[in-house]
């Protein structure tokens, strides 16, 4: 019983440890979770049209920002904010989707080549990289969106295929630099095979860096999207960007409506963007101490 009770013990010692060290990371998830969980609070009329939304009828009852509408009220009545809540909540979804299906694919093509035990193993990844800087992320979802008529399956769809383009040339870098780690090294020396060594010793590290690569690419992507859809490259959906643009039409008689839709989408995307460097920052840190506490204990036994 008392070895039982000093293993529980143990083990929340130990937790309570692991958490105190990621301090300053759980300080920055939480909140970029609490945001999430926010936007996407009350999601009963997700499937609201900008059309709807802006359709002015004969008798307008809209009223101008105040204390109980914060953001003032379209023709028919309907809370902007709360409108512009559920236009970004759609945003940041699809750039959710967007950035895991586009790190998902990057990963899965760079694991077709981790495994090959040559030197020019990424070298074709590392070309693609070249061809990045000819091709411009934008124009290509432009064309992409455009050519297939605003279907946002198409837009889906674009933005993994220019992540997983981007994204490819970074993960062979980050998996080149973990193989030249000491643990790897000792891998090697134990007769691990190069299987093992890069499942065990390389991927997690890899995994850990794509976490911050989340953070910051789901703003930019929202900030795409948004782009996308006041060009009416997204289908008919309830954006930010489509709010502003039906608004444009409305700027004498209700301003509200194309303005405030837009500081909506400038105060999410701005604490998105906080956050997500900070959540990078903080997991290249701990990175950083981890790499240099096994030096250390490289240089301990010569010391």
């Amino acid at each position: 019983m008392n070895r039982r009770n000093s293993k529980l013990a143990r083990g929340l010692v130990d937790a309570f440890l692991r958490l105190w060290h990621m301090r300053n990371l759980l300080l920055l998830v939480i909140p970029y979770f609490l945001l999430l969980g926010w936007l996407f609070v009350g999601g009963s009329r997700m499937d609201t049209r900008p059309a709807a939304v802006y359709e002015v009828p004969r008798q307008p009852a809209w009223e101008k920002p105040d204390a109980e509408h914060w953001f003032g009220t379209t023709g028919n009545g309907a809370d902007l904010f709360e409108l512009s809540r559920l236009a970004m909540a759609n945003s940041v979804a699809a750039a959710v989707v967007s950035v895991s299906g586009g790190i998902a694919l990057a990963l899965l093509v760079a694991m077709l080549f981790v495994f090959d035990p040559g030197t020019r193993r990424f070298a074709l990844l590392q070309a693609a990289r070249r061809t990045g800087f000819l091709l411009p992320s934008m124009v290509v979802l432009v064309i992409l969106t455009g050519g297939g008529g605003g279907s946002f399956g198409v837009v889906i769809f674009g933005f993994v295929l220019v992540i997983a383009f981007h994204l490819c040339p970074v993960l062979a870098d980050w998996f080149q630099e973990g193989e030249k780690g000491f643990d790897v090294m000792a891998g090697y020396i134990l007769g691990l095979s190069r299987r093992e060594i890069v499942r065990n010793r390389v991927l997690p590290g890899v995994l850990h860096r794509l976490i911050g690569v989340f953070a910051v690419c789901v703003p930019v992507v929202v900030l795409a999207e948004m782009t996308l859809s006041f060009l009416g490259l997204t289908g008919d959906r309830l954006n930010c960007g489509a709010m502003i643009a039906s608004g444009q039409g409305l700027l004498i008689e209700a301003p509200w409506m194309s303005i405030y839709p837009g500081v909506m989408a400038t105060v999410v995307v701005l604490v998105l963007t906080l956050l997500g460097w900070g959540v990078s920052a903080s997991l290249r840190t701990r990175l950083s101490a981890s790499s240099l506490k096994h030096h250390g204990n490289r240089s301990e036994p010569f010391a």
